[in-house]
C-alpha cells in the first residue's frame, strides 16, 4: 500500500512538473522574408510569471537567425542580449539587461536573419521569458 501511495505521489509530481513546464514555454513559428529591411518578426507578448527563466529553444534551421526578447513587438529595444546565428537546433538561455526581467513584465520573442542576403524560411520551436 505504501509503495502504491508513493508512486501515486511520484506520478502526480512528475505530471504536475510538466504541466509547469509547458504553461512556462511558448512555441512560436516565424515565416521570415527577405530583404533583410523589415524581415525581423515577433511573437505575442507573454507576461513573465514566477518560476520562468528566459531561453529560445529552436528547432533545427540552417539559416542563421539572431534572436533576442523585447518589450515591445518589432521593436529594435532588447530587453536581453542577442543570440546571434543560431542554425542548429537547442535550447539557449538569455540575460535580461539592466533595467527588464521580473515578474508580471511582458515581453516577446524577436527574430531576424544573421545575414543581409537570404531566402524565405521559417524557424520553430520554444521559449520564455
Amino acid at each position: 500500500m505504501k509503495k502504491k501511495i508513493l508512486t501515486s505521489i511520484a506520478t502526480f509530481c512528475l505530471l504536475m512538473g510538466i504541466t509547469v513546464t509547458a504553461l512556462a514555454s511558448q512555441n512560436f513559428d516565424f515565416t521570415i522574408r527577405p530583404p533583410f529591411i523589415g524581415s525581423m518578426v515577433s511573437s505575442n507578448l507573454v507576461t513573465v510569471t514566477t518560476g520562468m527563466s528566459p531561453f529560445v529553444n529552436p528547432n533545427v534551421s540552417a539559416t542563421p537567425t539572431t534572436y533576442f526578447l523585447s518589450p515591445q513587438r518589432v521593436s529594435s529595444t532588447q530587453a536581453t542580449q542577442l543570440i546571434s546565428n543560431v542554425s542548429t537546433a537547442g535550447r539557449r538561455n538569455f540575460t535580461y539587461l539592466t533595467g527588464y526581467g521580473g515578474v508580471g513584465n511582458r515581453y516577446c520573442l524577436s527574430a531576424y536573419p544573421s545575414n543581409t542576403s537570404f531566402l524565405e524560411y521559417r524557424v520553430t520551436g520554444t521559449w520564455s521569458p
